[in-house]
C-alpha cells in the first residue's frame, strides 16, 4: 500500500455536530432589535411579529450556507443582519433606495460584529451590482414594485444569480380574501394611500418564476394572524 493510503486508513473520521441552537430564532432577532435606534427599533418590532422566528427559519433554509447573497429592499438591515448571524460564511449584499436606511444597516452589522457584508443605496431595478450571487431573497418587497416592474425585475435577479443560485421570494397571496384584506390594511398604514400595492396570487408568482426557466418550489406558511404567508424558493437552471 502506498504511504497516502496507510495515512488515509488510520486517520480517524471527522465526526459531524448536528445542532439547531436557539440563536437561529428569537435570540438572533432580540440582538438585531438592540442594535437599532429606539425609533427602528419600534419598525422592528413590528416587522419581526409579522415574520416570526417559524417563517425565518424557513428562508434560512432555503438559502445557501456561504457565499454571496442578494438582499433586496434591505431597510434597515434587519434580515442581513439576522441571515448574517445564522450563516456567518454568508456576505449579503444589501440594496434600498433609502441612502439612511442603508447607512443604519452598515451600522447594525458593526455593532452585531458581523463582517463581510455591504450595502448599496439604489433602486434593484438598475442600480448597478456585479454578478454571480449565490442566493438571493426578496422579503414582502415584490407587492410594493409596480405590476409592470415586476416581471423585469425577477428577470434581473436570475440574470444576477449563478448556475443553481437559489432565489427566495417571501410575499403574501391573495386568498383568502380576508387575508389579503387584513395585510393590505396593516401596509397602507405603513406606506399611506398614495402608493400602489400589487399583489398577485402564489400561482401569478410560480406562472412567472417557470416562465424565466427557475424551478419553483412553494409553501404557504399559517400564523396566528391572518396573513396570507407564501414561501417560494426558485432555482436557477443551468
Amino acid at each position: 500500500m502506498s504511504t497516502r493510503l496507510l495515512r488515509a486508513l488510520g486517520r480517524p473520521k471527522a465526526q459531524r455536530r448536528f445542532e439547531a441552537p436557539e440563536i437561529y430564532g428569537s435570540e438572533a432577532i432580540g440582538r438585531v432589535a438592540r442594535a437599532l435606534p429606539a425609533v427602528e427599533r419600534v419598525y422592528a418590532n413590528i416587522r419581526f411579529s409579522i415574520l416570526r422566528p417559524k417563517l425565518l427559519s424557513v428562508m434560512d433554509l432555503l438559502l445557501p450556507d456561504e457565499g454571496r447573497i442578494l438582499d433586496i429592499g434591505c431597510g434597515f438591515g434587519l434580515f442581513a443582519a439576522y441571515f448574517g448571524q445564522t450563516q456567518p460564511s454568508r456576505r449579503i449584499v444589501g440594496v434600498d433606495p433609502n441612502a439612511r436606511r442603508v447607512e443604519t444597516a452598515r451600522r447594525v452589522c458593526d455593532r452585531l460584529g458581523l463582517e463581510g457584508h455591504s450595502f448599496i443605496a439604489g433602486d434593484a431595478r438598475d442600480v448597478v451590482l456585479e454578478g454571480g450571487f449565490d442566493g438571493a431573497y426578496v422579503l414582502d418587497v415584490m407587492h410594493h414594485v409596480p405590476a409592470k416592474d415586476q416581471l423585469p425585475l425577477l428577470e434581473r435577479l436570475r440574470d444576477l444569480l449563478a448556475p443553481r443560485g437559489v432565489l427566495v421570494l417571501k410575499d403574501i397571496t391573495t386568498e383568502p380574501a380576508f387575508g389579503l384584506k387584513f395585510t393590505e390594511l396593516l401596509d397602507r398604514a405603513m406606506v399611506g394611500w398614495d402608493e400602489p400595492l400589487a399583489y398577485r396570487h402564489h400561482r401569478e408568482w410560480g406562472e412567472m418564476l417557470a416562465s424565466l426557466g427557475f424551478h419553483v418550489r412553494m409553501v404557504r406558511v399559517p400564523d396566528v394572524l391572518p396573513y396570507p404567508h407564501v414561501v417560494i424558493a426558485a432555482t436557477k437552471q443551468g
